[in-house]
């Protein structure tokens, strides 16, 4: 078996102009929850800007919590990671690669 890489736990609640994860890393899993018990929800994830290439969109059921897990390398967001699309979301948690971030550096 090879060596996996560690990784680094992402929370945001809001799509924001800047990015989420601004360093070049790949994306490993996703893990997104909708609080809307009628209405389903979706999050788009680009790279470069909010206006940017889609790279990943998640479709969250009404009242569920989608965990998703990307095989083998994950995708590469070259320009970091941004979010064009959070509707009917309550958070989501993106696991990628370890890299320095804000907050505690690694």
């Amino acid at each position: 078996m090879g060596y996996k890489s560690d990784v680094q736990a992402t929370r945001f609640t809001t799509t924001t102009t800047n990015a989420i994860i601004s360093p070049s890393v790949r994306l490993r899993g996703v893990i997104a929850a909708n609080t809307d018990s009628t209405n389903a929800g979706v999050v788009k994830l680009t790279t470069t800007s909010q206006a940017g290439a889609n790279l990943f969109t998640i479709d969250v059921p009404a009242g569920d919590v989608v965990n998703f897990s990307l095989p083998e390398d994950g995708i590469l967001f070259p320009k970091g990671i941004y979010v064009s699309t959070f509707d009917t979301v309550a958070a989501v948690t993106l696991l990628t690669d370890k890299y320095s971030g804000p907050g505690p550096s690694y």
